[in-house]
């Protein structure tokens, strides 16, 4: 009985030091886990702002070459690769995503009836051609929402 008295407290500190070996293993992970999610969170959101601004350049060539008899554009329309890195690794920016995709909608329209002018006419009114800046303001805005809320993700804790 006396020998289990002198041993208890070896025991009793064995014990503590075992559960505070797991509960800092337990933390540890979690704070790995918690900056490897961080790590991935940023290079997505950085692949997803970087082909945001792919999608405008696109946007860029699509009017010079059929509005301003550029060089043909031969590259695909970049969206679809914005739209799937936000549907598999960034939904919280879907919502930044689709205003993107209606400013695009709304820029790819405002070409269209551009090249509907140009071949009824020969030319493109002075009066579609000044809506440019508009549609082109609407994509920009968009992107710098998209820039910027993901900005706001990767701060998150």
């Amino acid at each position: 009985m006396q020998l289990l008295l002198m041993l208890l407290p070896f025991v009793v500190g064995a014990i503590i030091a075992l559960a505070g070996v797991m509960v800092g293993a337990l933390f540890y992970h979690r704070l790995q886990a918690r900056r490897e999610r961080q790590r991935y969170l940023r290079a997505q959101v950085s692949d997803l702002v970087a082909q945001a601004y792919e999608v405008e350049y696109w946007l860029r060539q699509l009017r010079s070459a059929r509005l301003l008899n550029g060089p043909p554009l031969e590259a695909p329309n970049p969206m679809k690769h914005v739209r799937t890195i936000a549907q598999l690794h960034v939904p919280e920016l879907r919502p930044e995503v689709r205003k993107l995709a209606r400013a695009v909608d709304e820029f790819e329209e405002w070409v269209n009836e551009g090249v509907t002018e140009k071949r009824n006419t020969r030319q493109v009114s002075d009066e579609t051609l000044g809506r440019y800046a508009e549609v082109h303001r609407g994509v920009l805005d968009a992107i710098t929402e998209i820039a910027n809320r993901g900005q706001d993700l990767i701060r998150e804790p």
